[in-house]
């Protein structure tokens, strides 16, 4: 039987062993449909048969047919060798699969031939043409196909904008692109051939013991990695290690990929100081403090030491405050915070409590040595302060308290420092008071107001007052904020203000929210309209709310508990709450919005404090609230007339509400109209009203607008 009968003949039995021949040499293709395995080698098969043939002509068309089978048969050869490229196959791999074909067809052949005569000899000769052809062609198609790889995948890497390169295993550069050449400074084809320590990065040594783990496990490795420049400027990246293996399945090679996160690291450390400093003295808040407080106190306890606490008021600082005035207040305290700074070791904590209070922890201190410091800190601030060409005079009261002698647990020491403040302030000022027992007996202004406000709560002396927000296109009643305030039995009424901030230190603002969400719920549900929606209203909440994940945990209990969903309420948070909640790593909007509830979000004083309009879109801000001191000068074609119509194009151009608030004046009001302004709030429609007489105005703007 001749070799191309043979083939045709046996074609399923010689596709079946291909197939084999196929899964031995290249593993990883099981699994795929043998069917498209078959498929491309029978058409093959059928074809080489046809070639194998002797032409029956003369000879000039003997040779053109067998110069246009060749033609044929290196095109079919190319086809095949895309395929197995596509399919993962390497070009050693396809080239031991026609070679596997050779020796099965012909061993086969030879078995049925028992014997090979001359014609057969020849048919053999040209079947094994035809395969030489084929191993020739798929290695060309092949090595072309790699070689505009290689160029394609140089070409995307030296012009990628990231830094990638190559190295080998012992961490030698073998590839850098243009810039990766840019951050070592020094051009590729003189960086080839050396380490990351020969090149100077700052971040070589754990670097090498990256490309160490890549190479032992066999596993990519990821980091962020940081490197400052010949210039100063400091780059962060995001880098990626992947090995690469030879066909021993040893890593020959290690590639680098990164990202340049430069610019999220710089706002990501924005929102981080704007959330734990004070925005005026450049100091740590009072939110860094309660966490360096308690830091510090876990370190004393693990390594049994002590240090102290210094609570610190400025004397005679209202009077030169409102002599020279706000702005020049200021400018005092940030001299004040710098002289207490001086001299305070690098482990100390330094931290403004909010107006002129300031706080001072000194680490692994005891009370003789607090007590010097306390008095050298005093007599600092007894030298003259040059403000606006005025010398000032003022100095403090400290109070001092030291762990573990008069305390264990940080409001405890807060609480001790609090009172030996009180006591250096009633006897006069301008003196260090350490505590002692006897100071249990009396009490700081702030600790009374607080005893007081815990009784305020008890005995129903809080109460909301509502202002009703207006929608400027139909000027009716369209929402409503409230307002907490404080009946005190000898003080009159009091506005939060006067002592909401103290409760952000003893931690009593969460009962307080909770308050005011429930009683502005029952509203929200009360004042519902004739089509049966709740009434919407807005609900301040502190930015100390913010400082920690319980008061988050116990705030999304309360919504759960209240049926916030079918209410409306939105609750307004300031550019620093929105930052405090970036800066602790967790989306509080995310967590609080629950599945199908309505509650929502705003940004009140906005335009005063820096904003994000990303995070804004991020946060699913509903609408923000434009300051009432922008809109003081709102409609007399101002700056503030340019910043008030910028604000209401940016939010309306990503799909957020905007209320103008502390409008007073008629022309005020047509300037948010002309402008698109949403809604309006202020003294001009009406001041905050007590719940019954909100909901009698509310009830006379729904008679009328029916009407």
């Amino acid at each position: 039987m001749k070799l191309a009968q043979f083939i045709r003949t046996n074609m399923e039995l010689l596709l079946q062993d291909w197939e084999d021949a196929v899964l031995e040499i290249a593993p990883e293709m099981k699994g795929d449909d043998s069917r498209v395995l078959r498929d491309h080698a029978r058409a093959m098969l059928e074809f080489i048969s046809q070639y194998i043939e002797p032409p029956q002509t003369t000879g000039e068309s003997a040779s053109k047919t067998l110069a246009k089978n060749a033609a044929l048969l290196s095109g079919i050869g190319k086809a095949h060798a895309t395929h197995r490229h596509q399919q993962g196959m390497s070009m050693v791999q396809v080239v031991q699969e026609l070679r596997a074909l050779r020796a099965r067809v012909t061993e086969n052949w030879g078995d049925e031939q028992k014997g090979l005569t001359e014609r057969d000899i020849g048919e053999l000769v040209r079947f094994s043409e035809a395969i030489d052809q084929l191993i020739a062609t798929a290695v060309s198609n092949f090595s072309a196909r790699k070689e505009q790889e290689t160029r394609l995948i140089e070409t995307m890497l030296k012009a990628s904008l990231d830094p990638a390169a190559i190295f080998d295993p012992a961490g030698r550069l073998m590839f850098l692109n243009t810039a990766m050449a840019a951050l070592v400074e020094a051009p590729a084809q003189e960086a080839i051939g050396k380490t990351p320590r020969e090149l100077g990065l700052d971040f070589a040594t754990e670097f090498q013991e990256d490309i160490v783990k890549t190479v032992t496990s066999g596993r990519p490795q990821r980091k962020e990695l940081h490197h400052r420049l010949s210039s100063g400027r400091d780059v962060y990246f995001d880098c990626q290690l992947v090995p690469v293996f030879n066909d021993r399945s040893e890593v020959e090679a290690i590639v680098k990929t990164s990202r340049d996160i430069t610019e999220r690291k710089q706002v990501d450390h924005h929102i981080w100081r704007s959330a734990n400093f004070d925005s005026l003295t450049g100091i740590p808040n009072r939110r860094l403090f309660l966490d360096r407080l308690e830091q510090t106190l876990l370190e004393a306890q693990r390594k049994d030491s002590s240090f102290a606490l210094l609570f610190i008021d400025l004397d005679r600082f209202k009077q030169a405050n409102d002599m020279l005035g706000h702005e020049a207040g200021d400018r005092l305290l940030v001299q004040v915070a710098q002289r207490i700074s001086t001299k305070v070791r690098a482990m100390d904590t330094v931290a403004r409590l909010g107006g002129d209070e300031f706080t001072l922890i000194l680490k692994e201190t005891g009370r003789k040595g607090a007590t010097d410091a306390a008095k050298a800190l005093l007599t600092r601030l007894e030298h003259p302060f040059e403000v606006d060409s005025h010398r000032l005079h003022i100095s403090g009261s400290i109070g001092l308290t030291v762990f573990p002698e008069d305390g264990k647990n940080a409001d405890q020491l807060m609480h001790n420092a609090d009172q030996a403040m009180y006591a250096a302030k009633k006897h006069g000022g301008q003196q260090v008071k350490i505590y002692e027992l006897w100071m249990a007996q009396s009490e700081s202004e702030h600790m009374r107001l607080n005893r007081e406000l815990d009784d305020a709560l008890r005995e129903n002396q809080l109460e909301v007052y509502y202002q009703p927000i207006i929608d400027t296109r139909t000027g009716a009643i369209s929402r409503a904020e409230a307002l907490l305030r404080w009946n005190h039995p000898s003080r009159g009424l009091l506005t939060p203000t006067a002592f909401l901030s103290n409760t952000e230190l003893n931690r009593m603002t969460d009962r307080i929210s909770a308050y005011v969400l429930a009683e502005a719920v029952t509203c929200s549900f009360r004042w519902r309209d004739l089509s049966g929606s709740a009434f919407p209203i807005n609900i301040n909440e502190s930015p100390a709310s913010f400082d920690t994940r319980s008061l988050m945990d116990q705030w999304q209990a309360q919504l759960e508990k209240i049926a916030v969903d079918e209410s409306s309420i939105t609750m307004e948070l300031t550019s620093a709450s929105l930052n405090n909640i970036q800066a602790s790593g967790s989306n509080l909007v995310e967590r609080l919005g629950l599945a199908g509830s309505r509650l929502s979000f705003s940004i009140d004083k906005f335009g005063i404090e820096p904003f994000s309009p990303l995070a804004l879109q991020e946060s699913r801000i509903g609408s923000v609230k434009i300051d009432r001191e922008l809109i003081k000068g709102a409609g007399e074609g101002g700056a503030s007339d340019r910043i008030v119509e910028g604000i209401i194009a940016m939010a309306h151009a990503i799909n957020i509400e905007v209320v103008g608030v502390g409008v007073e004046k008629e022309d005020q009001l047509q300037f948010l109209s002309c402008t698109d302004c949403d809604y309006a709030q202020g003294y001009l429609f009406s001041r905050p009203l007590r719940q019954g007489d909100f909901e009698a105005m509310l009830q006379r703007d729904r008679h009328k607008k029916a009407s």
